[in-house]
């Protein structure tokens, strides 16, 4: 009974919500296969031309539960910016630093300046974006963000679209120290990065230069596991399902306005819990990815990185943190009948 409450909000989901996007994505793909056209012309990102670009954020991974829904683009950066030519090093502010092998191309003490790079990379995507006319696009306008440019498209029955285009270094082993141990993660999902490492694929990224305070901050990165996320959810139907089942009803409690639980920590999750979210039901599986949220945040009052050691990706004020138990506690006991009656779609 409980799972045909859940298909039901589902189906309604995918006719309200995931058919737009779907739509909205078509629009995105004509954008972005024009903008790699640009990058003939461009000395710095020519190469990138040759790399295909990822597809990233709930638009692509299926997880979109509101039609406002952004798409992230990743630029994979050409050689010489590539994983295999630096060694990492972890920073004291939890970010890290990466330093060339080959030192001839070495800055300040080795180390690649991250914050350079991004403004390169920022100013020739800008000269890029500018030139692009895409089918579809009336406007498109161009803004500067911390890890991304974001690009505002507009169509001609004036829906708006937003595209993040992130530009980023691929890494494709599993060979970092500062990664855990790839025999602790779930065993299907040990079988994918294996997979992605003989296929010489980006298993994640570094995004040069990061927000912050830090004294050293123009030679930090910071570390994304999205694409691999994407694309391990996007091969399980079923717990991809749950993790939108999750993202809707923490919508309706507004839980990202009020927590700051995003999209990304309920993926990070249902990644980490995999093997027991597998066999479950949709609805026990939902359930289940709740009770973890409430497990963890209670034991430790925070979301740990997961995929890195000594990590951690959420951490709230103490008050904070025990409202969002009592709210997660009240809507883990919700019926689905409950549930079906609280989300909204818009």
């Amino acid at each position: 009974m409980d799972e045909r409450y859940v298909d039901q909000i589902l189906r309604e989901l995918d006719r309200r919500i995931t058919h737009q996007v779907k739509e909205n994505a078509k629009v995105v793909d004509a954008f972005v296969k024009e903008l790699q056209k640009q990058f003939r012309t461009n000395t710095f990102l020519y190469n990138a031309h040759f790399v295909d670009v990822m597809h990233g954020g709930s638009a692509y991974e299926a997880l979109s539960v509101k039609l406002k829904t952004d798409f992230d683009i990743i630029i994979v950066l050409p050689d010489p910016y590539i994983g295999q030519n630096f060694e990492v090093q972890r920073d004291p502010s939890k970010y890290f630093k990466l330093k060339w092998k080959n030192q001839a191309r070495s800055g300040c003490q080795g180390f690649l300046n991250a914050a350079q790079l991004q403004k390169q990379a920022f100013e020739e995507l800008e000269k890029c974006v500018s030139n692009v006319h895409a089918p579809g696009v009336r406007e498109a306008t161009y803004r500067l963000g911390l890890a991304a440019c974001t690009v505002t498209l507009k169509k001609f029955n004036n829906t708006i679209i937003s595209i993040d285009l992130a530009p980023q270094i691929a890494v494709r082993d599993w060979k970092s120290s500062h990664l855990v141990k790839l025999q602790s993660l779930p065993q299907s999902l040990q079988s994918y990065i294996s997979t992605l490492e003989r296929n010489c694929s980006p298993i994640y990224f570094f995004s040069p230069a990061v927000p912050g305070n830090a004294g050293n901050k123009d030679y930090l990165c910071n570390i994304s596991f999205s694409m691999l996320e994407k694309e391990f959810l996007k091969s399980n139907v079923k717990v991809r399902d749950m993790v939108r089942l999750v993202k809707l009803v923490g919508e309706a409690f507004q839980w990202p306005k009020k927590f700051g639980l995003k999209s990304f920590y309920i993926k990070r999750l249902a990644v980490k819990y995999f093997d027991e979210l597998k066999n479950k039901t949709k609805w026990d599986g939902y359930k289940y990815i709740l009770a973890c949220l409430y497990k963890e945040l209670q034991e430790t009052k925070t979301i740990d990185g997961f995929f890195v050691t000594d990590q951690i990706t959420y951490k709230k004020k103490p008050e904070n943190t025990q409202e969002f138990l009592k709210d997660i506690n009240v809507v883990y006991h919700l019926s689905s009948t409950d549930v079906q009656q609280k989300v909204k779609f818009d």
